[in-house]
């Protein structure tokens, strides 16, 4: 009984306990059943998932377990309906960008046809009042990449005048390089870019000046496309220059373009290049090296035989001739000048031999003539002889003649 009674009274104090909690009390418990409830929800999701991953995976496992099984035929028909499966999609995707096209307005219908009219006839507009502004002709032009012809010279050939207009110089930029091009003999190419908003660049490359060609009046230089400047004064020429002095500009012409196939350094060697003038070989060159050699080589075989000088430099004495006419061999000018001397008394021999033969033979000629003179004048003298003879004879006869006569 008294059990029971303690077990009443501890529940009507708990009732008690209960109707005394404040509302945050309430509010707070209510919070963490939520909270509760949440957590548990979470993990059910959780749980879900994962179940559902595990699946997959057995799937996929047993998807491939199949694919190992089935056969090449039945491998192309699933790649097959995969494939119209794509395509499907695909054209699911195109039906609902159609049917999102359709549902526009015809408002928005008619600004999206509108639109291209719109922006062209705005920048025709926005062109026209550009063009008729000054800043349509204002502009800034310069030169890069000249290093021997000025760039005054090279505005002034590409015909680029004040008047013209900023759009006109874009449009037809490859008239004004033709210009450049054509009437300044220094510029090999010639490009004009545009730079926003006003700037033009024309980006040149000159031709190299190889060597000067030597005249009365000074140096002419001579550009790599065998074309000859105007003359230049000793101010202008570099410290070390070659000098190439031949009349025939196809002969200079072809020299440059020998010049490109040689190796740079050997061509650097050069000093002075002139006509050696030889009887035998017309297009025969006499080469002036740095190092005090003279080299004798015909034009038409200097990419042939002018690399061998680099081998044989090297055991050359000092002031040497390398003769290259026919064969390579080395001389000086000593015995040259003893050769040419043996070939002038040899000369002087048989023109001595020659004169004492003609001597000869004209006083032979002379005896000869004079022989026959006195033959000539002997047969005369008999021929007189033999009439007088005959003449005597017969007058002795007619004498005979006539005393026989008177005998009788």
């Amino acid at each position: 009984m008294t059990k029971k009674k303690e077990s009443q009274k501890s529940q009507k104090d708990k009732s008690e306990k209960k109707s005394v909690m404040t509302e945050w009390q309430k509010r707070n418990i209510e919070f963490l059943k939520k909270k509760e409830a949440e957590k548990v929800e979470k993990k059910k999701r959780q749980e879900k998932l994962r179940l559902e991953r595990t699946h997959k995976k057995e799937e996929a496992a047993e998807e491939g377990k199949t694919d190992k099984k089935l056969t090449a035929e039945e491998k192309k028909k699933v790649k097959e309906a995969k494939k119209e499966e794509a395509k499907k999609a695909k054209e699911a995707k195109k039906l609902q960008k159609l049917e999102a096209k359709k549902e526009k307005t015809p408002l928005q219908k008619a600004i999206h046809h509108a639109l291209p009219v719109l922006i062209t006839s705005g920048l025709i507009l926005l062109i026209s009042i550009f063009l008729v502004t000054p800043f349509s002709k204002k502009k800034v032009v310069t030169v890069s990449g000249v290093s021997v012809a000025s760039q005054d010279e090279v505005i002034k050939d590409s015909g680029i005048k004040t008047s013209d207009y900023v759009f006109s110089m874009i449009l037809h930029h490859s008239t004004y390089e033709k210009n450049i091009i054509s009437k300044n003999k220094l510029v090999k190419s010639a490009s004009l870019k545009y730079r926003f908003p006003n700037k033009f660049d024309i980006a040149v490359k000159e031709y190299n000046i190889v060597a000067y060609a030597q005249t009365d009046d000074g140096y002419q230089p001579i550009l790599e496309n065998g074309t000859r400047l105007n003359v230049v004064g000793a101010s202008e020429l570099p410290d070390s220059f070659l000098t190439i002095n031949l009349s025939s500009e196809k002969d200079i012409k072809t020299l440059i373009k020998a010049f490109s196939k040689l190796d740079k350094d050997l061509v650097n060697q050069i000093q002075i290049i002139s006509s050696a003038d030889s009887s035998t070989t017309s297009d025969l060159l006499k080469l002036e090296m740095h190092d005090g050699n003279v080299v004798r080589v015909p034009l038409s075989e200097i990419t042939k035989k002018l690399p061998y000088y680099l081998k044989i430099k090297d055991g050359l004495p000092e002031n040497s001739i390398v003769d290259m006419e026919v064969g390579i061999f080395a001389t000086s000018e000593s015995i040259e000048a003893s050769v040419a001397e043996d070939k002038e008394k040899a000369k002087q021999q048989t023109e001595n031999k020659d004169s004492s033969e003609s001597e000869s033979a004209e006083e032979s000629q002379t005896e000869s003539s004079e022989g026959d003179a006195s033959t000539e004048s002997s047969e005369a003298e008999n021929a007189e002889n033999q009439t007088v003879e005959s003449e005597t004879t017969e007058q002795t006869n007619n004498v005979v003649a006539g005393e026989q006569d008177v005998q009788q």
